[in-house]
């Protein structure tokens, strides 16, 4: 599943020079503090993945290329088209209606941050065969609700919980054409459907197409909903196949040539991805590097009402699954009339506190050493200038694991470092790596949102760049770095791949205690355990967007 991006808006990116539009500093301390992330992403990402796509030409197993490659490539490329229009179909009507934007994407954003693993436990509670809607259903005389397990399910499941990218991503741009060029296209005797076609929707076509090749782009390496919802060897994808050949059949072959196909396609959705990015930085006003000054924009009635209708329609069928898994969690049995019970807590009272342990100590230990790389990244870029080498190479290794599949990092980690490695330390490290990207920008947004002003008056008393990086800087984008802190380690709260492909059998975790629940259908079990990750998350997520008085505005 995808994650969204915190201090990553288009169209709010600065152009040239440093961060906020101001030119970098030369010398030799850019380099000395981008030394560490360089260093991480390369010992943590890049030589893990290189070690997972070298499998191929050096690994063992048998020759020749997978049977199943081509069938396996044509359903994960499909599946991640109709997620990505079904993402696009539902997120639309929420980017266009601007009022409900800002609180379906406070509101939307609990349970998109949730982890893939409860996102998979809720529609098998919410649209299984014996789910609550299937009861719903038969209570009204229909026909039994047949999704699970079939290709229908994996879409469903990606479309509706990325939805919120395209709410978020989609939603700015749209915004800021509204606001920058209605009152124009009005005074040029333009109809608002006209406006709407011919002038609002072309200028945030990239962020539209932004915000869709993100959602193809998670839904393309997604892992643990397709292992649990797919329909069996025919609707099975390249993530999936890695797993399988990697932990079952013991193919390294097989899964290097994996691998590698689904990495190159996955750069190429990440490629367009950047040069639309690139595209929406230059709206930026580029004598200062702040965001162009917006006209308020307001809902009529009409549009007001259909927003609420919309957005009534999205909350029910995105926040009722995750009800359901709160609601099952304190029954006896699934069935009417409900039986309220204790017993499905009581079950797992003897791991869930030390898998909650486990989970909070490793979500911290990640998401304060993906801070730390972060800061690094940031302060470099902030001090160098974007244009600059060490500007260049930083943002591009802080955004590369972006491209990773957890399953091939996996096993570029179970290959490079053997599993007799693994430990919290590395297991943090693993976390780091992933939440890095949202980390760095939200980060490095929280310096783009300082005036230029403050830089210059820091200067100009007589503070080195270092000084004011510290002593100015930071302070002021604390906001961003608490943001960035939060949502790491919500990522880190949910990440199964990691514990399904090094296989530390020790060292259980929530979301791998709920995974070996629902795969022995304890779903009761499944279900206790993942009412305490909803939680966790939950209170991540509002910590990340939760905004004291003083600070830069957020997202």
């Amino acid at each position: 599943m995808g994650r969204s991006f915190p201090g990553l808006k288009p169209g709010t990116a600065g152009t040239g020079g440093g961060a906020g539009g101001r030119p970098g500093t030369g010398g030799l301390l850019p380099w000395v503090l981008a030394l560490p992330p360089l260093g991480a992403v390369f010992c943590f990402f890049v030589l893990p993945y290189l070690a997972a796509l070298a499998l191929p030409g050096f690994g063992g197993g048998r020759a020749g290329l997978p049977p199943s490659l081509v069938p396996v490539t044509l359903f994960t490329l499909k599946q991640a088209l109709l997620s990505t229009l079904l993402a696009l179909l539902l997120g639309l009507p929420g980017a266009w209606f601007g009022f409900f934007r800002r609180r379906l994407r406070a509101l939307l954003g609990i349970p998109f941050a949730l982890p893939p693993i409860l996102v998979v436990l809720a529609f098998v509670l919410f649209l299984g065969n014996s789910g609550w809607l299937g009861r719903f259903q038969a209570f009204l005389g229909g026909p039994p609700l047949r999704v699970l397990y079939r290709p229908l399910a994996v879409v469903l499941a990606h479309g509706f919980y990325n939805a919120p990218i395209v709410i978020r991503l989609a939603g700015d741009g749209i915004a800021q054409a509204r606001r920058h060029w209605s009152q124009a296209a009005a005074s040029l005797g333009a109809a608002p459907a006209g406006a709407a076609f011919t002038v609002i929707l072309p200028l945030a076509a990239p962020s539209v197409l932004a915000s869709a090749l993100l959602v193809f782009l998670y839904s393309f390496t997604s892992f643990a909903v397709v292992l649990v919802l797919g329909g069996g060897p025919a609707a099975t994808t390249l993530a999936v196949e890695i797993y399988r050949a990697a932990r079952i059949s013991v193919n390294y072959r097989a899964a290097g040539i994996l691998a590698l196909v689904e990495t190159l396609i996955a750069l190429g959705a990440f490629l367009g991805w950047g040069l639309l990015d690139r595209a929406l930085t230059r709206r930026r006003d580029p004598g200062t590097g702040e965001a162009l000054p917006e006209a308020p924009f307001r809902e009529g009635f009409a549009g007001s009402l259909i927003g609420g209708i919309y957005a009534a329609v999205l909350l029910i069928l995105v926040i009722l699954p995750i009800l359901s898994v709160v609601l099952q969690s304190f029954m006896l049995r699934p069935g009417l009339p409900l039986r309220f019970s204790l017993q499905p807590w009581l079950g797992i009272a003897g791991r869930v506190i030390p898998a909650l342990g486990r989970s909070l100590l490793l979500a911290g230990a990640s998401a304060s050493l993906a801070c730390l790389i972060a800061v690094a990244a940031a302060g470099s870029l902030r001090l160098a200038g974007e244009r600059s080498l060490p500007g260049t190479l930083v943002r591009v290794f802080s955004v590369s694991p972006l491209i990773s599949s957890g399953v091939v990092l996996g096993l570029g980690w179970l290959l490079l470092y053997g599993r007799g490695s693994l430990s919290l330390a590395s297991l943090a490290a693993f976390h780091a790596v992933l939440s890095l990207p949202f980390a760095f920008n939200s980060v490095l947004q929280g310096f783009r949102d300082i005036p230029a002003n403050t830089a210059n008056v820091a200067l100009s008393a007589g503070a080195s760049p270092l000084t004011r990086l510290l002593t100015v800087d930071l302070p002021l984008a604390l906001q961003r770095l608490r943001s960035a802190w939060a949502f790491s380690a919500a990522i880190s709260l949910g990440e199964l791949n990691a514990l399904l492909m090094l296989g530390p059998e020790s060292f259980e975790t929530l979301p791998l205690l709920i995974y070996r629940a629902a795969s022995s259908y304890r779903y009761g079990s499944a279900c206790a355990a993942g009412t305490l990750l909803i939680l966790c998350c939950a209170a991540a997520f509002l910590l990340a967007e939760t905004r004291s008085g003083g600070s830069p505005r957020g997202a």
